[in-house]
């Protein structure tokens, strides 16, 4: 006898948004993602940073740009997320 078939699960993609500050490396982008922390003691509002290397094939993403990125499968041993979209170039001004 078979096994019962069994239903395919997704998981919820982790999709983060950041900045662009160094695309030196080939089909690869570093994007800065920042996020607001209260310190646990005195309560203030802390900016903490983190830097992803993210996986763009097309080479679309320029140093300044505001970009989404999601996790995806491992491309190297840094590379853990892909460019999903550029929302703002580095060239626009905010309305």
């Amino acid at each position: 006898a078979r096994a019962p078939a069994r239903a395919v699960t997704t998981t919820a993609r982790q999709i983060m948004q950041g900045k662009v500050v160094s695309t030196a490396s080939s089909k690869t982008a570093v994007v800065m993602v920042e996020r607001k922390v209260m310190h646990p003691l005195y309560k203030k509002t802390q900016t903490k940073s983190t830097k992803f290397h993210v996986h763009d094939e097309d080479e679309t993403a320029q140093a300044g740009d505001i970009v989404r990125i999601g996790a995806c499968r491992p491309h190297s041993k840094l590379k853990r997320f892909e460019l999903i979209e550029v929302c703002a170039p580095s060239g626009c001004a905010p309305n």
